[in-house]
């Protein structure tokens, strides 16, 4: 969730308890004023959400990225292998880019701070279900579908790249949502604040 909206949540939950509860007011005077609350914490919290560009995080996405492409030299299957070095050739691009393009910032750790941890917790998982001698049905289907998977989330780093030359918006989290969705991995959600102490 977006900070401004956390805040302006709390903001206007702890008004409503406040006019409600122990102001004794009407809910129907309390609860237009809770939203009304919320509404304009959304506007004042605003800034709370917008990121810099940050020489520690990029450090910490460059790791990511470094991380992803030392894959190559273990995965055997050479589709697999092709997939990967897409996504860690064009993950560096667009970090190159970033630095030209900072405006671009809070849609590149957006998508990094999922993309990147998704790429490795996939990549280790098929990796680890190779070495395994028996596999479950969901096991081996896994592993067929590992292109498809690796596909799509190329294709989601593509469009980020596409996007870095131009001045609209990406619609990051419903790539996000699609990837969640279509995985059996869990991977937990960082911000790039709290990510780049891993690096």
């Amino acid at each position: 969730m977006k900070k401004r909206y956390m805040y302006s949540c709390v903001l206007s939950i702890a008004l409503f308890l406040i006019t409600f509860i122990i102001l004794d007011i009407p809910i129907y005077i309390s609860a237009p004023l809770a939203i009304i609350t919320y509404i304009a914490g959304i506007l004042i919290f605003k800034e709370k959400d917008i990121r810099t560009y940050d020489p520690k995080i990029i450090m910490h996405y460059a790791y990511l990225i470094s991380k992803i492409d030392n894959y190559i030299n273990i995965v055997k299957d050479k589709t697999v292998k092709k997939n990967i070095k897409d996504i860690s050739s064009k993950s560096e691009k667009i970090l190159i880019k970033l630095e030209q393009k900072p405006s671009k910032v809070t849609q590149v750790y957006d998508a990094f701070d999922f993309y990147l941890p998704f790429a490795i917790e996939m990549i280790e998982h098929y990796l680890s279900l190779e070495e395994q001698e028996k596999l479950t049905a969901k096991d081996q289907k896994y592993i067929e579908e590992i292109n498809d998977k690796l596909d799509y989330l190329e294709g989601a780093i593509d469009k980020l790249l596409e996007n870095m030359n131009y001045t609209k918006t990406l619609d990051i989290n419903s790539s996000i949502e699609i990837l969640k969705k279509d995985s059996s991995i869990k991977v937990p959600e960082k911000s790039g604040k709290e990510s780049d102490k891993d690096a």
